[in-house]
C-alpha cells in the first residue's frame, strides 16, 4: 500500500506535529521541505507518494510549487495543510492541481483526506486502548 509522505512547511513546529499525527495514524514521512524548491527537488530524491504542502513558504510559495511538483512526479497526490482556509486558495490550489486542501485549524481532518486519497490502511491503535 503506497503511504510514503513528504512534508513541506517552513515552520518547524508544524511539521513535528503534522509528523507525529501522520506516524501515529500509520503513515510512513520520508522527508521535511522548508520551502517550493526543496519540495520540487526532495520530491524528485525521495518519490513520495503524497505531499502534504504549505502555501505560505519562502523562496517559492506553495501554490507557484504545485505545477512544478507535478512536472516532476505527476503521479504524486498533493494536499494543502495550511492556516489560509479562504475559499478562494481552496479553489486555486486546486486548479493548480492539488487533490485535497485541508485548513490547520482541523488537523484532525488531514488524516481523513490522505485516506481518502491513498486508500484505507490499517491505523495504529494507541496506547490509551
Amino acid at each position: 500500500m503506497p503511504r510514503r509522505i513528504l512534508l513541506a512547511d517552513d515552520h518547524d513546529g508544524w511539521r513535528l506535529r503534522v509528523r507525529s499525527l501522520l506516524e501515529t495514524a500509520g503513515f510512513e514521512v520520508c522527508g521535511d521541505a522548508i520551502n517550493g524548491i526543496d519540495v520540487v527537488e526532495k520530491t524528485k530524491a525521495l518519490l513520495p507518494d503524497l505531499i502534504v504542502l504549505d502555501i505560505s513558504m519562502p523562496v517559492v510559495n506553495g501554490l507557484d510549487a504545485i505545477p512544478e511538483i507535478l512536472k516532476s512526479a505527476p503521479s504524486v497526490k498533493i494536499v494543502v495543510f495550511s492556516v489560509h482556509e479562504a475559499d478562494e486558495l481552496r479553489r486555486e490550489a486546486l486548479r493548480r492541481g492539488a487533490h485535497g486542501y485541508v485548513g490547520k485549524s482541523k488537523p484532525e481532518d488531514l488524516i481523513n483526506e490522505l485516506t481518502k486519497l491513498l486508500g484505507s490502511h490499517e491505523k495504529k491503535k494507541s496506547i490509551a486502548n
